[in-house]
């Protein structure tokens, strides 16, 4: 804890420095920016401007546009690897299959944070499978990510002890517009991965808008063994019926077949970490989404004043299956192929009602909301020798969850609406009921929280924002768990954060944030013994900065830096006081790009992630078959350069980028339906891409 510390207050004097240095570089009458008073409204998460990310009283941060457009981001995933607090386990370099640990807390295909697309769930199932292991959603597809760490739970819950990531669609175009891209990704050995989009659309009359995107990922990322298909099919409708009433609505096809390379034995990753000795093991899932939200503005309404009601529904039926070959060891010769199928249909349903009180001195704005989520789920498990051919049934699982949860919250605006309180509570009741076709074995799980929260926000000056919240957090028994007849307990925590952004000039902004999470009850796999166990209490607390600035002598350069740090400590067993597995304690980021010669840009960016423990033991030397050992550091460094045409029907935009520029060698723990061995991290590849705007 000492050296621990040491090296937190070493970091924290740097980054101070830096400020330091920035802010004494600028001229004394440079103009500052003032904060505008907060506005409340009843979509707590708003649009993620940049007057709402200054002054939402939690630790938030939000990936770009630009940032998403540059040749050298990979995928979805990449891009949120340089948010602080985010790491990727990265076994593909094409973001089909995400797995994101937030401030410490991982689980196999990003499990733990509540991931939504324009507000709507993307999990398969919200309540019993919170985990991505289909992933419908693509880069090009993508306007900006918001990411919000904290102060959500109430009206966003549950399963965002990590936080919300909302990826956020491009707005449909006022006029007709069509984009054509191309993107084609180089790695060694001549595989080539290619990136294709379609998107038009526009307003066919004043008040009735349609978006259709097309796109699909198609070729190799990078390893043997890793043929990709995927193909992202969407519609998406504005009618803004009246002046008080408006319907936004989406259909969504999605496919994916890719084959997974998998980890590597300790020889064969320092033979050539390119191979893959897993020559069985693929994936293949679809899923089918609708979606529709209706507002009406309703006027005033008894003592309140601006009410508002909306009400969203979604519905998906989805499908995925993971093909591997038994046992998981890398070098070893698979005897059993094994597929696990599984099929959801999932539907759900949450009105909405925002009311304000405007007063002299007071104003309060309520809101209140239901949400009704039902999840029909088939899982199975079957085996096939492949020597005799004799095939078994492990598995055949059926779920019925029916999840019910209300919250209501009041934001209270005081002093001339600088200070913000806001306090709510959340109720959630879920009934699990599951049944085992081979067993005849039948049980009921029923869980319920109260899920209270405090959230506070003042504008001190101009220049000054601080904030502080507390939340409870509930993630329900998994599906997962079950199956591999582990722990299926609740888990419980509590959040806590605090936390300033500084502005004191239009150009150079610092962000500064302290959090806590006590977990009672954390879930995690045992890759060693293939079953979840539950570690009991563990504590995650941090703190997480960021520093925008662009010179005032250098306008056209904009830099930005980020540094996490994490302490996440085991307090109960047999291991207690040890680091959580998977937790690094440092995470460092740097970017910059530079605009020259009006058309052109450059831009580059570094990564640093410390080492980390892959088992509660903590254990450092990896044993016989690499399931464990400590996951080494690493420095990831990327460029980009593009260049931007104005033609007289539109704007095409050439680029050129390399990721992983050195072709750093690292590697993570065995990933999922390969948990043993080591999974190399992506290599060197070059993207190049066009972009005709129309």
């Amino acid at each position: 804890m000492i050296r621990k510390s040491r090296e937190l207050c070493f970091s924290l004097g740097l980054l101070a420095a830096a400020v330091a240095q920035a802010s004494l570089a600028e001229e004394s009458t440079e103009k500052k920016i003032a904060l505008d008073s907060m506005t409340i409204k009843g979509d707590v998460l708003g649009t993620a401007s940049n007057e709402e990310v200054l002054t939402y009283p939690g630790s938030r941060s939000v990936v770009d546009a630009q940032a998403l457009d540059q040749a050298s981001t990979r995928g979805l995933d990449d891009a949120l690897q340089r948010v602080p607090g985010i790491r990727i386990f990265d076994e593909t370099g094409t973001g089909v299959l995400p797995q994101l640990s937030v401030r410490g807390l991982y689980e196999s295909r990003s499990g733990r944070v509540q991931v939504l697309s324009d507000g709507i769930p993307l999990a398969l199932a919200p309540y019993g499978q919170t985990s991505l292991s289909l992933f419908p959603q693509t880069l090009a597809t993508v306007e900006r990510i918001d990411i919000v760490r904290g102060g959500a739970a109430v009206q966003y819950g549950p399963n965002n002890v990590g936080g919300v990531i909302n990826f956020i669609s491009p707005p449909i175009p006022e006029t007709w517009e069509t984009t054509l891209q191309e993107r084609v990704t180089f790695a060694a050995g001549g595989r080539r991965l290619w990136d294709s989009y379609i998107g038009t659309g526009g307003y066919l009359t004043d008040d009735f808008g349609l978006q259709l995107d097309l796109n699909t990922i198609n070729g190799e990322y990078g390893r043997e063994h890793s043929d990709t298909d995927v193909q992202n099919f969407r519609l998406r409708g504005q009618w803004d019926i009246d002046d008080l009433r408006a319907l936004s609505f989406g259909v969504q096809r999605y496919k994916a077949d890719m084959d997974l390379a998998g980890a590597l034995s300790v020889a064969d990753y320092k033979a050539d970490r390119r191979q893959s000795t897993r020559d069985l093991d693929r994936f293949e899932g679809d899923t089918d989404r609708v979606w529709g939200t209706y507002s009406q503005y309703l006027g005033s309404v008894g003592a309140f004043e601006d009410v508002e009601f909306s009400w969203t529904n979604f519905a998906q039926h989805s499908y995925r299956n993971f093909i591997v070959g038994l046992p998981f060891t890398p070098d070893a010769t698979p005897a059993t192929l094994q597929d696990a199928p599984r099929d959801f249909r999932v539907w759900g349903s949450e009105p909405r009602l925002s009311m304000t009180i405007h007063g002299d001195k007071v104003s309060q704005t309520w809101l209140v909301g239901a949400r009704l989520v039902k999840e029909d789920v088939d899982f199975d498990v079957n085996r096939t020798n492949r020597t005799t051919g004799e095939y078994s049934v492990i598995r055949d699982w059926t779920f019925d969850d029916e999840a019910r949860a209300a919250y209501i919250s009041n934001a209270i605006s005081l002093l001339d609406g600088r200070l913000t309180v806001t306090p709510g509570v959340r109720y959630e009741h879920a009934r699990m009921e599951y049944a085992d076709g081979v067993s005849g074995v039948e049980q009921e799980t029923v869980a319920e929280e109260w899920l209270p929260g405090l959230n506070v926000g003042y504008v001190l000056n101009d220049n000054w924002f601080l904030y502080a919240n507390a939340q409870r957090s509930l993630r329900l028994p998994q599906i997962t768990s079950i199956v591999k007849d582990g722990d299926v307990a609740a888990e419980i925590a509590w959040n806590y954060e605090t936390g300033v952004r500084f502005t004191p000039r239009e150009n150079l902004r610092l962000d500064v944030g302290l959090y806590r999470i006590d977990f009672d009850d954390q879930i995690e796999y045992n890759r060693t013994n293939d079953r979840f166990e539950n570690l009991g209490s563990t504590r995650h607390q941090g703190i997480e900065t960021e520093v925008f600035w662009t010179p005032a002598a250098m306008p056209r350069l904009d830099l930005h830096a980020s540094y996490a740090y994490l302490d996440a400590e085991q307090r109960a067993g047999a291991f207690s006081g040890n680091d959580v597995p998977f937790a690094s304690s440092h995470q460092l980021g740097v970017d910059g790009r530079y605009r020259f010669a009006e058309d052109w840009a450059f831009s580059v960016d570094g990564l640093y992630v410390s080492s980390a423990y892959t088992d509660a033991a903590n254990t450092t030397e990896e044993n016989a078959n690499a399931s464990v050992g400590e996951i080494p550091s690493y420095w990831v460094w990327n460029a980009a350069i593009e260049r931007e045409f104005k033609l007289q029907d539109g704007v095409l935009t050439t680029s050129a980028g390399v990721s992983n520029l050195f072709d750093r060698e690292y590697y993570f723990r065995g990933i999922d339906t390969s948990p043993w061995g080591r999974q190399p991290a992506p290599g060197r590849t070059l993207t190049l891409g066009a972009n005709y705007r129309f």
